[in-house]
């Protein structure tokens, strides 16, 4: 089970680096369309097109990246003051419950994309892009996503069941202060930075 955690997050992660990379060169494209624009009153065309396209698809790839490394937004102020048993048991709940929600829009998701590919749509727009390219790579990463969940919770599941809590905390659980500690001291060694 470690095996298979280990290498959802390490895809998770290059999904995650690969995602900001496109947000980067939309960004720059977004950035040489407005000079283009002012000083030499030229246009590009489709740089708004094609970084609404790179926003979407950076969203969903690094959702599991942002759940592996419970960077999404959560209300803990009482979760941690909490028991453990309840603690675990709304950790769970709230991975089923995110599940269930992504079983239901990658379900309209699918539709989307089919819909796209049956009538052969297209942006309407210069660049005229057929919208099943796009928006089966969004699909893909809600996809990823929903792997990553159920990862997370069959693998919090099974160490539970083998009595192995402290596994079982490291995947759903919040991050602990001591957690949230080392991982600032790690990010300050990578980046040279001393106190």
């Amino acid at each position: 089970m470690r095996g298979i955690t280990a290498q959802t997050e390490k895809i998770s992660q290059v999904a995650a680096w690969f995602s900001g990379g496109l947000l980067f060169l939309a960004s720059i494209l977004i950035a040489v369309e407005v000079i283009a624009r002012k000083v030499f009153s030229y246009s590009i065309g489709g740089a708004d097109e094609l970084s609404s396209y790179v926003l979407a698809i950076s969203c969903t790839w690094g959702f599991s990246y942002a759940l592996f490394r419970k960077t999404h937004i959560r209300i803990d102020v009482f979760y941690s003051r909490m028991p453990k048993p309840a603690r675990h048991t709304l950790d769970i709940l709230a991975h089923v419950l995110l599940g269930g929600y992504l079983i239901i829009l990658c379900y309209f998701a699918f539709f989307v994309v089919k819909t796209s590919v049956v009538k052969h749509s297209a942006a309407n727009t210069p660049l005229a892009t057929p919208l099943w390219i796009p928006q089966s790579i969004w699909l893909a990463g809600l996809i990823w996503f929903g792997f990553s969940i159920a990862v997370l919770l069959f693998g919090t599941l099974y160490f539970r069941a083998k009595g192995q809590e402290r596994e079982a905390d490291q995947l759903l659980g919040i991050a602990t202060l001591e957690e949230e500690i080392q991982e600032s001291a790690e990010l300050n060694a990578g980046s040279g930075e001393t106190k």
